[in-house]
C-alpha cells in the first residue's frame, strides 16, 4: 500500500500539472532567429542547474500562451524568453542598429542632472556617471533588460557602441558631450541620497540611511546649430 506521503506528492504533482496545463510539451531552444515566431512575454532568469530551470521555464511559458523558450546561460545563471512559434508567423529577428537619421559629429550637448526631494531641496548627480545612447528600438531593448537585471538577446555591435557617449557629473550636477551627431538620443545617469531614519525592532531603537532617488532618464532631439542644453530630471 502507498504511504499517505507518497499519495500527497502524487495529488500536488497533479495539482501543479493542472496549474501548467502541457508544460511539458513546451519547446525548449537555443535561438528563434529567422524562424515564424512572435514575443509571448518578458524574459526571466532563474537561479539554479539547468536540470531545474528548464521544467521552471516550461511552466512560466504557459501563463503567456507561449510554446517556445529560448533559454541561454550556462553554471546557476539561465535566461528564458517566451515566444509564441506557428507556420505563418513573420520571421523573428532581433533588432539592427542603423546610424540612419543620425548627421555628422558637430554638436556640443550640454546639460544638468537634478531630482527634487518632497521638503524642496535639490539632488545633483555630482560625481555621478552620465551617459547618451540613440533613441532606438536596438538600445531601448537592452537598457529594458538591463533594468531587469537581465543580458540584451544580442550582442551589441561595434558600430552601435562607437555611438555611445559617456560623460560625469560635476558638483553642480552639470555634464557636456563633445562630437554629437543631430538626431534622437536618451540620457541618463543617477540622482540618489540616504535619508537618516530610527526604528525600533522590539528589543530597541536603531538608525540606518534610506537611499532615495535613483535613475533619471530623458529623451531629447540634438538639432545642428541649436544650443542643445537639456535637464535631466524626474
Amino acid at each position: 500500500m502507498r504511504s499517505a506521503l507518497i499519495v500527497i506528492v502524487m495529488l500536488l504533482s497533479g495539482c501543479a500539472d493542472m496549474k501548467y496545463p502541457g508544460w511539458q510539451g513546451i519547446n525548449l531552444v537555443g535561438s528563434v532567429e529567422n524562424k515564424p515566431c512572435v514575443k509571448a512575454g518578458i524574459k526571466e532568469q532563474c537561479k539554479d542547474t539547468q536540470d531545474d530551470c528548464d521544467p521552471w521555464f516550461q511552466k512560466r511559458a504557459t501563463l503567456v500562451n507561449a510554446n517556445t523558450v529560448v533559454v541561454s546561460g550556462s553554471g546557476t545563471y539561465f535566461t528564458g524568453s517566451y515566444f509564441q512559434c506557428r507556420p505563418g508567423f513573420p520571421n523573428h529577428k532581433s533588432p539592427v542598429f542603423s546610424k540612419a537619421g543620425y548627421g555628422p559629429n558637430l554638436n556640443t550637448v550640454t546639460g544638468q542632472g537634478f531630482s527634487r526631494q518632497v521638503g524642496g531641496g535639490v539632488v545633483t548627480c555630482a560625481g555621478q556617471p552620465v551617459v547618451m545612447m540613440p533613441d532606438t528600438e536596438y538600445f531601448n531593448q537592452a537598457i529594458s533588460d538591463v533594468k531587469r537585471g537581465l543580458q540584451p538577446d544580442y550582442q551589441i555591435s561595434k558600430e552601435a557602441e562607437e555611438m555611445v557617449n559617456t560623460s560625469q557629473c560635476d558638483a553642480q550636477g552639470n555634464f557636456e558631450f563633445r562630437k554629437v551627431p543631430s538626431g534622437n538620443w536618451i540620457i541618463f545617469t543617477n540622482v540618489s541620497w540616504g535619508v537618516g531614519y530610527v526604528g525600533h525592532n522590539g528589543f530597541g531603537f536603531y538608525s540606518g540611511v534610506r537611499p532615495e532617488g535613483g535613475p533619471v532618464i530623458k529623451s531629447v532631439t540634438v538639432q545642428d546649430g541649436e544650443p542643445n542644453r537639456f535637464i535631466v530630471s524626474p
